[in-house]
C-alpha cells in the first residue's frame, strides 16, 4: 500500500494529511507510520510552530479501524498494531509542539483516540465521534479507554466505550473534548490558518514548557503539579524568549522569538 500520510509545511504549522486508499479513510498500520513520521518530522522542524492533521477524504475523518484486515490478523499482527498506536498517541503527548486535528465528519474508533491525544480539537458541526469498538467484539486500544476518562470524567468515557453511540462535536465542546465548532468545511480551514499564524507569533519554547507542564501534572498532586510549574515558570524567566516577549511589549513592537526546542533534541 502507498503511504495514506502526506504533510507539507504552510503559515508555520506542518500540515498532515491522511487519505486511505479505501473509502472512510480507515486507520492501518500504514497510516500509523505515517503519521508517526510526519509527526516527528514536524518535531524536529525549526520553521514548524504547529503540527495539523487532517483528512483528504471530503466528509469524513475516518470510519474507525480496518475491520476486514482485523479480521484476518494474528495475534502477532493485533499486539503490532496496538503497540503502534499507543506510541503513536503517546508521541503526540510527549511532542514540545502542539498538535490541533482539524475534524469534518465522523471520527471513528482509533481516529477518535489519536484525536484525543491532540492538543487542540477544531471540529465542523457535522462531526460526529465515537469508539465503535464493541460492535466488531473488541475494545479501544491506542489510549481511548484512559483518555476519554481523563478528559471528562468516568461515566461519560464508559458511555462512550460501552454504547459505541456516536456523538456530535457540540456535546463534546460542552464536556471540553473539542476546542472549537465551525460551520463547515471553509470557516474550518479559516480557523485552522488563523492558529497557525497565532502560533507563529507566540513562543515556541514557551509553548512547549506550557505543554509539557499541563501534561506531568494532570495526574499529579495538586503541590507537586504547582512545584513542577514554579520550576517550568522560573526558568522560562531565564530564556531569550522572555527577555524579547517583554521588551516587544515595553518598545511596543512585534517580538522576535529565536529560542527553539529543537536545539535540545537528541
Amino acid at each position: 500500500m502507498d503511504n495514506p500520510v502526506t504533510f507539507s509545511g504552510s503559515d508555520g504549522a506542518c500540515v498532515i494529511t491522511v487519505s486511505c486508499s479505501v473509502q472512510g479513510n480507515p486507520v492501518c498500520m500504514e497510516t500509523l507510520d505515517g503519521l508517526f513520521a510526519a509527526l516527528d518530522a514536524a518535531e524536529g522542524d525549526r520553521s514548524v510552530n504547529l503540527a495539523v492533521i487532517r483528512s483528504g477524504q471530503d466528509g469524513v475523518f475516518s470510519k474507525g479501524h480496518n475491520i476486514e484486515k482485523l479480521s484476518k490478523a494474528d495475534t502477532a499482527v493485533v499486539k503490532q498494531y496496538n503497540l503502534m498506536g499507543q506510541r503513536l498517541v503517546s508521541y503526540i503527548r510527549n511532542m514540545k509542539k502542539p498538535v490541533l486535528a482539524a475534524v469534518d465528519g465522523d471520527c471513528f474508533g482509533p481516529a477518535f483516540e489519536i484525536i484525543l491525544a491532540c492538543d487542540m480539537v477544531y471540529a465542523t458541526a457535522k462531526s460526529r465521534f465515537g469508539f465503535n469498538e464493541t460492535e466488531y467484539g473488541f475494545v479501544p486500544g491506542f489510549g481511548g479507554t484512559q483518555l476519554a476518562a481523563r478528559k471528562t470524567y468516568e461515566t461519560f468515557a464508559k458511555y462512550l466505550v460501552f454504547t459505541g453511540e456516536p456523538v456530535d462535536a457540540a456535546e463534546l465542546y460542552g464536556k471540553g473534548m473539542v476546542s472549537k465548532v465551525l460551520d463547515g468545511a471553509e470557516s474550518l480551514a479559516k480557523a485552522v490558518e488563523d492558529t497557525s499564524v497565532l502560533m507563529s507569533k507566540r513562543s515556541s519554547f514557551a509553548v512547549g514548557l506550557a505543554k509539557e507542564t499541563i501534561n506531568s501534572t494532570i495526574d499529579m498532586d495538586f503541590a507537586k503539579g504547582l512545584l513542577l510549574e514554579q520550576n517550568a515558570f522560573t526558568f522560562s524567566f531565564s530564556t531569550f524568549d522572555k527577555t524579547e516577549g517583554t521588551s516587544a511589549f515595553v518598545e511596543k513592537r512585534e517580538a522576535q522569538f529565536r529560542d527553539r526546542w529543537e536545539d535540545y533534541r537528541f
